[in-house]
């Protein structure tokens, strides 16, 4: 994705949802936005290997103490639409 190209929040969402499933190998319908990611088993890891993926999918610098601070998938959504708006 180029930086000239904008993004959904509903795409961006589905994107990270689907990034999730991926790491905790689980289909991504079975991970309900407003959850905390801790509740499925996010750890740090994870949740750096998930914000790496972010900023090669969005071509942007995530503050990785701030994506930290948001606990469920809508939260990271609604940060990471700031971002590349």
């Amino acid at each position: 994705m180029s930086g000239s190209q904008t993004i959904s929040h509903d795409e961006l969402q589905m994107w990270l949802l689907d990034r999730i499933a991926f790491y905790l190998d689980r289909p991504a319908e079975n991970i309900d936005p407003a959850v905390e990611l801790a509740r499925y088993g996010i750890d740090s890891v994870y949740a750096i290997s998930i914000i790496s993926d972010i900023e090669d999918h969005l071509q942007v610098e995530v503050d990785v103490a701030e994506a930290r601070r948001r606990e469920t998938v809508a939260d990271l959504t609604a940060y990471l639409v700031g971002l590349v708006r």
